[in-house]
């Protein structure tokens, strides 16, 4: 947190009064450390809590100071003290309960009722705020896969579209893939949901041949956050006679197939 969330958040007002654990007040000391904003905040609340209580300090009624004054004087009489040995001159000194006191712990625990309100509420607040972000993080995620899924089925269903079949190669039979190539546009989108899963170091790299030579169609991207991707648009090509998949060292884009797992012709 900056130092106006900390201001904001309550939590001086209960160090001052002594209500914070060991690890809070901890807390709150490096950040006065920190912030000297922090600090002069610490500073006020405590010279406030002090005025507060004594503007609002009762006096109690004269009535009850007699029975009060009354009980000390017969019960309670602090031992005599002899001042000055020997020449007769007694003092006797009593203590005197400042009523005050009572009146000033009753509004101190008022104020500290509404305190604590505060920053359960602004804990409360700072949650629900995480949960927010966390929640509209999902909703940008779904619409991001819905629109996804709905492009997909576009190239799937494009009338224009023809669909090629890659089949894998005898040493990787399971390795097939699908290839929608639009010819009126050239595009091509490649479906790799169905080749194996890439091995650790290594990545997929699409091919198209064209006049009997390999030319190089971009990397394939087999998964996104942990979900297979099923439609990806690939490099564009004029005319071609077949289409493959390769297996790579991961990095760049290599200039000619090393190990070829699934082709297919047109």
């Amino acid at each position: 947190m900056n130092a106006q969330e900390i201001i904001s958040s309550g939590i001086l007002e209960l160090y001052c009064t002594g209500l914070t654990s060991a690890a809070e007040s901890a807390e709150v000391v490096q950040w006065a450390k920190q912030y000297p904003e922090v600090a002069a905040e610490i500073e006020a609340i405590q010279s406030g809590l002090e005025s507060y209580a004594r503007s609002q300090a009762m006096e109690p009624a004269a009535l009850v100071k007699d029975k009060i004054f009354a009980a000390i004087n017969t019960n309670n009489a602090a031992p005599v003290i002899d001042l000055k040995p020997g020449d007769g001159n007694i003092t006797t000194v009593r203590r005197v309960t400042h009523f005050w006191k009572y009146a000033i712990a009753a509004c101190i625990v008022l104020l500290l009722g509404s305190l604590i309100l505060n920053y359960t509420f602004y804990t409360k607040y700072r949650e629900a705020g995480k949960e927010l972000a966390i929640t509209q993080t999902e909703l940008e995620q779904q619409k991001e896969l819905a629109k996804n899924m709905q492009d997909d089925m576009g190239v799937m269903t494009n009338k224009d579209a023809m669909h090629v079949k890659l089949g894998g190669m005898p040493d990787v039979p399971d390795a097939t893939a699908r290839i929608y190539w639009i010819q009126q546009t050239s595009e091509v989108y490649l479906d790799p949901s169905n080749l194996p899963e890439v091995p650790n170091g290594k990545q997929y790299q699409f091919w198209a041949i064209v006049d009997g030579k390999p030319v190089n169609g971009g990397i394939i991207t087999t998964e996104i956050n942990g979900k297979k991707v099923h439609i990806q648009r690939m490099k564009s090509f004029g005319k071609a006679q077949a289409f493959a998949v390769s297996l790579e060292d991961a990095g760049p884009e290599v200039p000619a197939p090393t190990k070829v797992i699934s082709m297919g012709s047109l």
